[in-house]
C-alpha cells in the first residue's frame, strides 16, 4: 500500500486526537411482552488499564490465526489506500466511510496484521476500530433500578423511562430474575446483557410482579412472607436504542461493564497494533461529573 510519508504536523495531530480522553456517565435498558503479558501465543490475552486485574474469560480475545483468514473485500483495500492518499479530504472521507462500512472488525484487524501500511494509514486505521468497538449500537430497555428488598435475588425497577420499552410492559415496583434465562444479581449483570445485545434483538425475562397481600393462592402467585406476594411473569419484547438514553457510549466507564468491556477491547487492538496502549488514553483514572446520575440505575 502508500508509502507516502506523513507530515509531522499531521502525525501530531492524528496522535493528539488519539490520546484524548473521554468522559461519561453510563447506562442501560429493554422491551417485555407479557404471555502484562499482552500476547500468549495468537491470542492477545490481557493488557495494562482498564483490562489489569480482570479475568481473562471477560476480555474478548483478539485470535490472530482467524483474523489472518479473514478475506478482505477489495472495497476495504481501496479505502485503506485512500487513507493514504495526499489530500486530507480524501483521506477524511475514507475515514468516515470504513467506520460505516458493514464488514466485521476482524476484516479491519487483518489489514492492520498484514502490515504494509504507513503511519497516516495505520493510525487512522487505529482510530476507525476504535470508533467501531466504543459506539457499535446497544440494546436499551428504559429502567432506573436498584437492588432487590431483602429475600429476592434480582434488580427492582424503581422508573420507566418515557419512549423506551419498558414504559409498556414492566411496571413500578416488577423484580426482574432473569433475562434470556440467565440469572440476575445485581444491576451490573442486566446492564451487561442487554448492552451487549443490539436494539431490535428480542429478549425474554423472568419478572416478579407485586400483587395484594390478600391474593388467593393460584399458580404463579409466590409469597415471601405474609405482607409480600407476587405474581410470576413472563415477558419478551424488542430491545430500544441506548441512543434514546442520551448518553456518550465512550465516556467514563465507571459503573458500566460493557463499556469497561468495550474499552479493554480497544485497549487490546492498541497493545498489538499501536505504538503504546495507552496512547489511547483510556487507562487514566476516571471520575465520573459529581451531577452524574448512577451510572447502574438506568439500564
Amino acid at each position: 500500500m502508500g508509502t507516502r510519508p506523513p507530515s509531522s504536523v499531521a502525525m501530531l495531530a492524528i496522535l493528539a486526537l488519539g490520546a484524548t480522553t473521554l468522559l461519561w456517565a453510563p447506562v442501560a435498558t429493554a422491551q417485555v411482552r407479557v404471555d502484562d503479558n499482552p500476547l500468549i501465543g495468537d491470542r492477545v490475552k490481557k493488557v495494562q488499564g482498564l483490562g489489569a486485574g480482570r479475568s481473562i474469560d471477560e476480555i474478548d480475545e483478539i485470535d490472530v490465526k482467524s483474523i489472518l483468514g479473514s478475506v478482505i473485500p477489495s472495497l476495504v483495500v481501496a479505502k485503506v489506500e485512500q487513507l493514504g492518499s495526499g489530500s486530507f479530504e480524501e483521506r477524511e472521507l475514507a475515514t468516515v466511510s470504513l467506520r460505516s462500512m458493514p464488514v466485521a472488525d476482524e476484516v479491519l484487524m487483518a489489514v492492520l496484521e498484514k502490515g504494509g501500511l504507513d503511519e497516516e494509514q495505520r493510525n487512522r486505521m487505529l482510530g476507525v476500530l476504535r470508533w467501531r468497538v466504543l459506539h457499535r449500537p446497544r440494546g436499551a430497555v428504559g429502567i432506573r433500578m436498584e437492588p432487590a428488598a431483602s429475600g429476592i435475588r434480582g434488580v427492582l425497577v424503581t422508573e420507566v423511562i418515557k419512549d423506551l420499552p419498558a414504559e409498556r410492559v414492566l411496571r413500578v415496583g416488577d423484580v426482574i430474575l432473569e433475562i434470556n434465562r440467565a440469572a440476575l444479581a445485581t444491576s451490573s449483570d442486566l446492564i451487561s446483557k442487554v448492552q451487549r445485545l443490539q436494539p431490535g434483538d428480542q429478549i425474554r425475562m423472568k419478572v416478579l410482579r407485586p400483587v395484594p397481600a390478600d391474593t388467593p393462592d393460584a399458580p404463579g402467585i409466590i409469597r415471601l412472607d405474609r405482607d409480600r406476594a407476587f405474581q410470576e411473569v413472563d415477558v419478551e419484547f424488542p430491545l430500544g436504542s441506548y441512543e434514546k438514553l442520551g448518553n456518550d457510549p465512550t465516556s467514563s466507564a465507571l459503573g458500566n461493564p460493557e463499556t469497561m468491556r468495550r474499552r479493554a477491547r480497544v485497549e487490546e487492538i492498541w497493545a498489538r497494533w499501536g505504538t503504546d496502549a495507552t496512547t489511547v488514553a483510556v487507562a487514566l483514572p476516571l471520575v465520573e461529573p459529581e451531577n452524574s446520575p448512577d451510572a447502574s440505575s438506568r439500564p
